[in-house]
């Protein structure tokens, strides 16, 4: 896993926003108790799709969504891309 910072989740997320737990991930920052298990779904579909290099990518937004663990909406973080 890379360690990552809050721009690079939001571009990594940018085209996998799904109108719920991912795009509110993206939006605001929030991350849930179901979060990482959404954002798990969606990259093993991608790897099932042969998409490893953007399985990858998501991989490490899971690593830093149980790094940073379940929060509310973080100020500010609609300018951190």
């Amino acid at each position: 896993m890379m360690h990552i910072d809050d721009a690079a989740v939001r571009e990594i997320l940018l085209p996998h926003r799904d109108g719920g737990l991912i795009s509110r991930l993206y939006a605001t920052g929030e991350i849930s108790g179901n979060t990482v298990l959404t954002i798990g779904a969606v990259a093993d579909q991608l790897y099932l799709d042969g998409q490893h290099t953007e399985y990858d990518r998501l991989t490490d937004v899971i690593g830093y969504a149980r790094e940073a663990g379940e929060r509310p909406p973080v100020k500010g973080w609609v300018t951190k891309l």
